[in-house]
Parts: C-alpha cells; sequence; structure tokens
C-alpha cells in the first residue's frame, strides 16, 4: 500500500516527541508495546516539506507501526495527536519549541467501515482560534487510493487540508543483522579478558555468504562495493517492516497564513491516564 497523497518537494528534518502522561520520550519508530503504552500511542517518524507548488507547509505524522495488513486502525479516542510550529528567523537559528502553532487532532469512536470522526482545533500563541471536524479514510479505501478523504479546514484553522488513515511503512530496518552486528562490535571492542577487546570475536556471513573482511583481504565477491561485510547489502537485505502498515495524518497548510518562511516543527501524541 506504498500510496503518496500529495507531491514531496524540499524535505527538512523535524524533531518527534512522545508524551504518555507525564513522562516523555524521544521517537524511535517502533517502542513496543507495554501496559501503559499502546501501538496506538506509539510515534514513529515526523517529516516536514513543502507541497510542489512551493506555498504551503505539509506535516506528516506517522504512528502505529507494525500494523498488519487488511486490518483497520485508527486514532486513540484518549488520545491527542499534536503538530507543533514555531517560527525561526533563519534556518541557523536555534530552535525555542515555542508553540506559535499548534494543531491538535483527536479521534472519536470509528464507524462500522472503520472510518474515524476526527476533530482539528487549531491554536495560535496559546489561543484556541478555531475548530472543524472531518472524516479518516477507511482501509480498504486508503489502499485503493480512489476516494482518499481530503478535509478541508477555514481561515480559523489555517485553511488545512488534511488526511488521516493506513499508509504502508517507508520505514526499512534489517533488525536481525542489526543485532548480530551491535553485539560482535560490542564483543570485539569491549569484550575479552578485562573487557579491553576480544580480538577473535567472530560475525557471522553476510546475506550474500561474504564474511566479515572478505573483500577487504582481496578475496572473494566485492560486486556489492563493501570490502567490509557489517551489514547486509540492499540486495538480499531481510526489511523487518516489508508488508506491514502505519496510521498516518498530514496536514497541508497555506503558508500565507503562517505569518513567516522558515520553522521548526515536531509531532508529540499525549494520553489521559
Amino acid at each position: 500500500m506504498k500510496k503518496k497523497l500529495m507531491e514531496l518537494v524540499t524535505v527538512a528534518a523535524g524533531l518527534a516527541v512522545l508524551g504518555a502522561g507525564t513522562m516523555t520520550f524521544a521517537s524511535d519508530h517502533d517502542d513496543g508495546e507495554t501496559d501503559s503504552k499502546a501501538r496506538a500511542l506509539n510515534l514513529t517518524d515526523h517529516f516536514a516539506y513543502k507541497n510542489a507548488a512551493g506555498d504551503a507547509l505539509v506535516l506528516t505524522m506517522y504512528f502505529n507501526p507494525r500494523s498488519l495488513p487488511s486490518v483497520n486502525y485508527n486514532l486513540s479516542t484518549n488520545a491527542r495527536y499534536e503538530f507543533h510550529i514555531s517560527k525561526v528567523a533563519t534556518k541557523t537559528t536555534a530552535p525555542t519549541t515555542t508553540d506559535d502553532y499548534l494543531l491538535r487532532f483527536e479521534g472519536g469512536a470509528p464507524t462500522a467501515s472503520g472510518a474515524q470522526p476526527i476533530t482539528l482545533t487549531v491554536f495560535k500563541n496559546g489561543t484556541m482560534t478555531g475548530t472543524s471536524s472531518g472524516m479518516s479514510t477507511d482501509f480498504a479505501t486508503s489502499k485503493a487510493n480512489t476516494a482518499v478523504v481530503v478535509n478541508a479546514g477555514t481561515a480559523t484553522t489555517l485553511n488545512a487540508k488534511w488526511f488521516s488513515g493506513m499508509r504502508s511503512d517507508a520505514f526499512t530496518f534489517d533488525v536481525q543483522r542489526y543485532f548480530e552486528v551491535r553485539s560482535f562490535l560490542a564483543d570485539r571492542f569491549f569484550g575479552g579478558t578485562g573487557g579491553v577487546g576480544n580480538a577473535n570475536a567472530s560475525l557471522a556471513p553476510n546475506c550474500l555468504g561474504q564474511t566479515f573482511a572478505q573483500g577487504f583481504l582481496g578475496t572473494g565477491d566485492t560486486t556489492d562495493g563493501d570490502k567490509i561485510n557489517l551489514w547486509n547489502p540492499a540486495s538480499c537485505a531481510p526489511d523487518f517492516t516489508k508488508n506491514y502498515n502505519v496510521n498516518a495524518i498530514i496536514v497541508e497548510i497555506p503558508l500565507a497564513g503562517l505569518d513567516g518562511t522558515v520553522f521548526d516543527t515536531w509531532s508529540s501524541i499525549s494520553a489521559k491516564q
């Protein structure tokens, strides 16, 4: 279900923060599940970029990793999903984490089809300027990409257009090799007698069958370009997130209503205890 909703131009980095009660955590794509935090509260990625015309700021929040194919997932009805926008003078200005604008999304009980009523509330400098209501896109419609619901706002909600629904997880991660390499490096540099490093530490061959220093020693196949075979090459590396989905909230805001041209942005999820 790898679909795009808007043209991606000038991709910029953002800061993602997850809040659960009074605890705050940085996003790391997949925190797993705990008794106090379900996957619907697991913030994975934040993206900020301009639209194709260059006249609007587009913000994307991914959450709920490892969503199974053909299963409809929604926002938690006990949480707030928020985009934060801080105006800055230049691209090198130090971040202030000031909420010049805050866009809050809150979900209600889903319908029988899986679509969810969602309310967008906009704050400017801490003062609410307006609300608007819309619907998420259910899984089947999102997969078909034929009747995706794009909700329109008003002047008090920054004339923002937004979508909420399931998307294919764009994250790629070879989790098995990651743990193999981590264990190998820890043993090599900090293992052995006295913790000064184990010169005999070993690493299993990569998915092409290449040993750790095979190319470096001038032997074997190095067509993948690696002489030191720490990682699996892209041609055969298993992708942990393949066939998984995520929930997405995507909002497009005309720059004319933001009173600026350079912004720091980040996402957060907070839940009631």
